[in-house]
């Protein structure tokens, strides 16, 4: 494997986005424990940008995003509809939310403790990311979403077959819903990123807070940096106000 061979590869940038994993391979194949199978990773310090990610998608409104939960309540069930309620209202991560147990949801506190995930991948229980335990605030929408579901079993949603919903279970609802609601971004950006733009824009909470809400870690650099798509007519609504409500100006008036 040559530099010739990764040139041929990445060629047109398809294929950048598989650069992370390769390089990860070759790291390994090149280490002492894997016995130096190789002795140059072609593809370490390639310089590709990473591109924007997420950065510049927006979420939906919170008009679009009401709309998307009426769709649940028709097309789906209580318990998928619920889900997506607290999922947006909350900002907790798919998985978690998949493995979130009754006995976690803390009604007297508000708050809902996060211990774990279920992870799509190796489709067992694992500790959340970071692998770290935490407090999420138990909203009003999401408090309201819990209690209209009947307590059956141990886990707060279930699909009619299974314990708890999983990623496979929720992307057939979640395809039908947002096809009826017009919606065609991720459900992550739905929810989630949703959360985070809320909280940020609507709420007018400091990125430090959000931070805590959402289980980052950073002091709120990447709710600064990707959730809080600072909305810019909110902005300017509120310099204007901020204006308008000023009793008095520095500078004498001309007029």
């Amino acid at each position: 494997m040559d530099d010739g061979v990764v040139g041929d590869w990445l060629a047109g940038g398809k294929h950048n986005g598989t650069v992370p994993a390769l390089r990860a391979m070759f790291n390994d194949a090149a280490s002492a424990k894997a016995g130096r199978v190789v002795r140059h990773n072609p593809f370490a310090r390639l310089g590709i940008s990473k591109g924007p990610g997420r950065r510049h998608e927006q979420p939906p409104s919170e008009k679009q995003v009401w709309k998307l939960i009426r769709c649940a309540r028709e097309l789906a069930s209580p318990s998928f509809a619920a889900w997506l309620q607290v999922a947006a209202f909350t900002g907790l991560r798919p998985g978690e939310l998949d493995a979130l147990r009754r006995a976690n949801v803390d009604l007297g506190r508000s708050r809902i403790l996060v211990v774990e995930q279920f992870n799509a991948k190796t489709r067992t229980f694992t500790p959340p990311k970071n692998g770290l335990t935490r407090e999420a605030p138990l909203t009003v929408p999401a408090r309201e979403a819990i209690a209209a579901l009947p307590i059956e079993g141990a886990f707060c949603f279930a699909p009619i077959r299974g314990e708890h919903w999983t990623a496979s279970a929720r992307a057939y609802h979640w395809k039908a819903v947002r096809g009826a609601a017009g919606w065609t971004g991720s459900l992550y950006l739905a929810t989630r990123h949703f959360a985070g733009w809320y909280m940020v824009n609507v709420l007018d909470l400091p990125s430090e807070d959000v931070a805590i809400a959402l289980g980052h870690t950073d002091g709120g650099e990447l709710v600064r940096r990707l959730y809080g798509h600072r909305d810019h007519e909110r902005a300017l609504d509120r310099v204007t106000v901020a204006y308008e409500q000023t009793a008095s100006f520095s500078q004498p008036r001309l007029w």
